[in-house]
């Protein structure tokens, strides 16, 4: 019989629910073909079950997570509700409002060592990434996403939903983006929602910080 640490992943119950722990070097489709089994022989067990996947010592892809995730609907009608990314990084998944305001409050305590978030694709509408440092997305910031950092925030693409820098009260804290078209601008205690319209987009990228006690979004 396997030890835990030779199991293509892991299935840890708490309190809180189930965590999933992949293996460092199992293939992929190990992984799906492991949990689809243990999914089939306890329907019951894990029915309509919440589960975190701990990703700490075994990245996925996007396209992976995404592929367990519909795995855990389809055989137990459960789902991934928080992505453990590194330390105290997470991804928050259709989470309730209420849920979502514990995990910022958990998940933004600054740490010196912190390492900064990379998200590497576009983050679409129902997501929400909380990181203790600064956050990196290589893609768009959809609609109806979230990001919440620590300290600064850098995206490589279009920023349309919401974003909060400086999270824990740091004013120096700063938001680039070749686009900063946003719901909601967010640095420290300060608030501000960019007029609506038509308007010309920057050839660089754009800046938004706060400059005598607002938030101004500006070409450098």
């Amino acid at each position: 019989m396997k030890s835990n640490d030779a199991l293509p992943i892991q299935v840890k119950a708490s309190r809180e629910g189930f965590t999933l722990v992949p293996h460092p070097t199992v293939p992929f489709e190990a992984i799906l073909e492991y949990m689809r089994k243990r999914l089939e022989e306890s329907r019951d067990f894990f029915h309509h079950s919440e589960m975190i996947l701990d990703l700490r010592s075994r990245p996925l892809r996007t396209d992976e997570i995404t592929a367990l995730n519909e795995l855990l609907v389809k055989h137990s009608r459960g789902r991934l509700v928080e992505v453990k990314l590194a330390g105290d990084v997470a991804f928050a998944l259709n989470r309730g409002v209420q849920d979502q305001s514990a995990a910022s409050e958990a998940h933004t305590a600054v740490r010196k060592d912190a390492e900064p978030i990379i998200v590497r694709s576009t983050c679409r509408s129902g997501v929400r990434v909380v990181s203790s440092s600064d956050c990196v997305v290589l893609g768009d910031v959809n609609p109806g996403a979230e990001i919440i950092a620590a300290g600064d925030i850098i995206v490589f693409g279009n920023l349309r939903g919401v974003a909060h820098a400086g999270a824990t009260g740091d004013r120096t804290a700063r938001i680039w983006a070749l686009s900063i078209q946003p719901n909601q601008l967010r640095i420290a205690d300060l608030v501000a929602v960019p007029p609506r319209g038509q308007r010309s987009v920057s050839r660089k990228y754009e800046l938004a910080e706060i400059r005598d006690d607002l938030i101004e979004v500006s070409t450098p």
